[in-house]
């Protein structure tokens, strides 16, 4: 059987869905043919030019990323004469899907806040922010007596029904309903002209807002009238949340160089930055993978004892320490993007600066292995300017 492009798309949005992703994002397919058949997949952080060179060399049909590639970027051209339009280009002429999976694998359970905190030896794992909370829908039709059965379990199949672990949850009550068929239909019941009385079930579910469409879509493809009568409410209560990052506790108190060593030692990382005392007790433990700076605050509002995060500038944690943050978080922001010289984080305030020097289109993989010093230019330079 082969499998295409879609049919991964589809595996990531079980792992991933894309209604996760901040308002900001722009996540999935890129580029690319959904039927396109693929045999090799390519995994990286980002596409830049040598991933799409390798994957040329390996025959992957396909690239996944963490990051997506045409994020805050302004595109007016396709064409050979700058770098981003050779790079769409090349994937292009290569038959090279580019699909992403960012803020949605972040939020996710599992995904990559998940794993840094699981990595970290953390227990007791609660949300560090809210961002999306399931809502539902009830749905109810009348079904004639003697076919509730089937409608219930095609509406259920869909997706509606589901209360905790339980599934098939509806509620039938009888009543009469009144129907008077015109000229041109075909009635399951009675006949044209004359009003039919029949017996009727109230079959009443919750269902999933994002899945309604779908469970209708059954309900009336199993319903044994030509015109199913069917009533949609909004209801208040809210299931399962997302959110970004984590907080978590550690088994007991350590100090926090030997939390730092800890992490160092599972991240396989050369360095660990750290900003606060080295003595101090953690046990408290907020993280945010990626650009996490603006959540030290809330961190420090929920009684963390330090922060995990990666691309946090060093003055920006020193400046969280002079307010006062860093007593409320035992004066611990700890880093691990330490000598990762080539990265360069984008967060709302370099966007703003991208936008505004660069209409919005600046090719980072341009700056090179030093790319991190540039953005610290640009955001100072910016903030000195503004």
């Amino acid at each position: 059987m082969s499998v295409k492009v879609k049919d991964i798309m589809g595996v990531m949005e079980t792992i991933a869905p894309g209604h996760l992703a901040e308002g900001w994002d722009n996540v999935g397919l890129a580029i690319g043919d959904p039927e396109r058949e693929v045999t090799k997949i390519l995994v990286a952080l980002d596409v830049i030019d040598p991933v799409v060179e390798e994957a040329k060399e390996i025959g992957a049909e396909m690239i996944v990323t963490h990051h997506p590639m045409l994020l805050f970027k302004k595109i007016e051209s396709i064409t050979t004469q700058n770098t981003l339009g050779k790079r769409i280009y090349n994937l292009i002429e290569n038959g090279i899907a580019a699909f992403s999976a960012h803020t949605n694998l972040d939020i996710a359970k599992g995904g990559t806040n998940d794993v840094l905190a699981e990595l970290a030896g953390l227990t007791n794992i609660e949300l560090l922010e809210e961002t999306w909370a399931q809502t539902f829908k009830k749905i109810v039709v009348y079904v004639p007596v003697g076919h509730e059965d089937a409608v219930r379990n095609a509406m259920c199949e869909a997706g509606a029904g589901h209360i905790g672990a339980y599934s098939h949850c509806t509620f039938g009550a009888e009543g009469k309903g009144t129907f008077l068929p015109l000229e041109g239909t075909n009635p399951f019941l009675g006949e044209q002209g004359k009003l039919e009385v029949a017996d009727e079930i109230r079959l009443e579910t919750i269902v999933p807002s994002e899945k309604v469409n779908a469970v209708v879509k059954a309900t009336i493809a199993a319903h044994p009238y030509e015109e199913a009568a069917y009533d949609i409410y909004a209801v208040e209560q809210k299931g399962k949340t997302e959110g970004i990052g984590r907080i978590g506790e550690l088994p007991e108190a350590v100090p926090f160089k030997e939390f730092a060593a800890m992490l160092k030692e599972k991240l396989g990382l050369d360095a660990i930055r750290l900003v606060g005392d080295p003595d101090k007790m953690v046990k408290k433990v907020g993280l945010c993978t990626g650009a996490g700076v603006s959540f030290v605050s809330l961190a420090a509002a929920k009684g963390c004892d330090a922060y995990l995060t990666g691309d946090i500038k060093y003055h920006e944690a020193q400046d969280a320490i002079e307010k006062g943050i860093g007593e409320k978080v035992a004066n611990c922001v700890l880093l691990f993007a330490g000598e990762k010289y080539n990265a360069f984080p984008i967060d709302v305030w370099i966007k703003k600066v991208i936008d505004k020097y660069y209409d919005g289109n600046l090719d980072i993989t341009s700056l090179g292995d030093y790319a991190g010093i540039a953005q610290q230019y640009l955001f100072y330079y910016a903030r000195e300017n503004k």
